[in-house]
C-alpha cells in the first residue's frame, strides 16, 4: 500500500508538471499562486487520486487532480475556475496529520540519514480511524538507499497522536552500485526493534534492485525480503 501510494504521487507529479509546461507556466509561478503540496487518497474503483493544493485566506484548495487506475494510467489535470476546488474532509485530514508529523520531525531525536528533503507518505484511515504518516530519510547518491532515518506518526480521528516509532537505531545505508564491474546479488542487515521486517523492510526492497536477507537479532533468525514479500528463511544457529 505505501508503494502504491508513493507511485502514485511519483506518477501524477511528472504529469503535473508537464501540464504546468502546457499551460506557458512555471512550478515557481504556481508556488507564488498559493501551490503548498499535495495528497493522495483513495478514488473511485480502485484508483488513486492525487490532489495538488494550495492555500488562500486560510483555506485549501485545489489546484489540479488526477487519478491513476490500478493499471497505472493517469487522469486528470487542472481544477478549472468553476469547478468545485475544495479538498475533501479526508484530504484535509490527511494533509493535517502530515503537517503534525513534520512539526514532530523539528523536535529532538529525529535525525533523518541525508541532507536531502525527507519525503512524506500519508495512508487514509485504517480500520480502528487510524491515519499513519510516515516521514523518509530520501536518497543523496544513486544506488545508494537508506535503510534507516524512517519513521511512522499515528494519529487518531481527533487528530490526537497515539504513537510513534523510527524504525532503525542507525542510517545503514544499501549500497547497490556495481563494484569492480560487479553487481551485489544481494543486500544484509541485522534489525534491533522487532522480531521481525517491518513494512519499511518491504517498502524499501521494492525500491533495490536486489534482494535483502535480514537478520532479527532478538530471536535470531534470517529473513529474506524481496519486492515487497516478506518470507522467513531459517534460525541463526550459534557457534560454540
Amino acid at each position: 500500500m505505501m508503494y502504491e501510494y508513493d507511485q502514485a504521487a511519483w506518477h501524477t507529479t511528472d504529469r503535473f508538471n508537464e501540464d504546468i509546461v502546457k499551460r506557458g507556466s512555471t512550478r515557481e509561478q504556481i508556488e507564488a499562486q498559493g501551490a503548498q503540496g499535495y495528497i493522495v487518497e483513495p478514488g473511485d474503483a480502485g484508483a488513486l487520486t492525487t490532489t495538488f493544493f494550495g492555500v488562500r485566506d486560510n483555506r485549501r484548495f485545489a489546484i489540479a487532480r488526477y487519478a491513476r487506475s490500478a493499471s497505472g494510467q493517469i487522469s486528470g489535470g487542472f481544477v478549472e475556475p468553476d469547478s468545485d476546488s475544495k479538498l475533501s474532509p479526508l484530504a484535509d485530514r490527511m494533509v493535517d496529520a502530515r503537517s503534525k508529523a513534520i512539526s514532530e520531525m523539528a523536535t529532538p531525536n529525529h535525525g533523518l540519514c541525508s541532507p536531502t528533503q525527507a519525503n512524506s507518505l500519508v495512508l487514509p484511515p485504517d480500520t480502528e480511524g487510524v491515519v499513519s504518516v510516515y516521514i523518509l530519510t530520501s536518497t543523496e547518491v544513486a544506488g545508494i538507499y537508506p535503510a534507516g532515518g524512517h519513521y511512522r506518526f499515528d494519529y487518531d480521528a481527533d487528530g490526537k497522536k497515539i504513537s510513534e516509532r523510527r524504525f532503525m537505531n542507525t542510517c545503514f545505508p544499501l549500497d547497490t552500485r556495481e563494484k569492480d564491474g560487479k553487481a551485489p546479488e544481494m543486500v544484509f542487515l541485522t534489525h534491533l526493534l522487532d522480531p521481525q521486517p517491518t513494512e519499511i523492510h518491504a517498502f524499501v526492497s521494492r525500491n533495490i534492485p536486489v534482494p535483502m536477507a535480514i537478520g532479527t537479532i532478538a530471536n535470531k533468525r534470517i529473513w529474506g525480503v524481496s519486492r515487497g514479500h516478506i518470507e522467513y528463511i531459517e534460525d541463526i544457529e550459534e557457534k560454540n
